[in-house]
């Protein structure tokens, strides 16, 4: 009776322990195949699809608010400017094969190993598409600080870090 109470404690305290969250940083990158590599790249550029038609009637439905805090400006260049100029989710033009290859590469950079892969597949994203190397280097050193700092789990140096007045370029 005493083993079985045992196993019975055991398990309970295991079923209220929480579970680790998983990490999908260069680590678990590197772990996974090509054809999961692709098939995950383009789940992501599905997924940033469906987010950008739900942004858009987001915002579509708040064009007359738009409209009538700028009344003089043509109804089309509202559309662009608040719905249309969002390059988050400007994923048209690359390959998925760039994506894997440019994520690949990323994370062949030690420094960027700990780096969550939304942030590799979006450095990715903006290289394909042209952004400056000053500007890139800039955005991956702030995610390097950023991630360092949710490490540590301190909500001051996480702020510090990850905040929007750390993503400029270094004077």
């Amino acid at each position: 009776m005493k083993r079985y109470f045992a196993v019975v404690i055991v398990l309970l305290c295991s079923y209220s322990l929480p579970a680790e969250k998983p990490k999908f940083d260069g680590y678990w990158w590197g772990g996974e195949t090509p054809t999961f590599k692709l098939g995950w790249v383009q789940g992501w550029a599905q997924a940033m699809d469906s987010a950008f038609a739900a942004s858009m009637g987001t915002c579509m439905g708040n064009m007359p608010m738009y409209q009538k805090q700028f009344p003089n400006v043509d109804a089309k260049q509202l559309v662009q400017k608040f719905c249309l100029d969002n390059s988050a989710y400007d994923f048209d033009g690359i390959t998925m094969g760039q994506f894997v290859d440019g994520i690949d590469t990323f994370y062949k950079d030690f420094r960027n190993k700990q780096i969550e892969i939304g942030w590799a597949i979006q450095y990715v994203r903006d290289q394909v598409k042209g952004k400056s190397a000053q500007d890139l280097e800039a955005e991956v050193t702030m995610w390097r600080r950023c991630t360092a700092a949710i490490q540590t789990g301190n909500s001051e140096q996480i702020g510090k870090a990850c905040g929007p007045d750390n993503s400029a370029p270094a004077k």
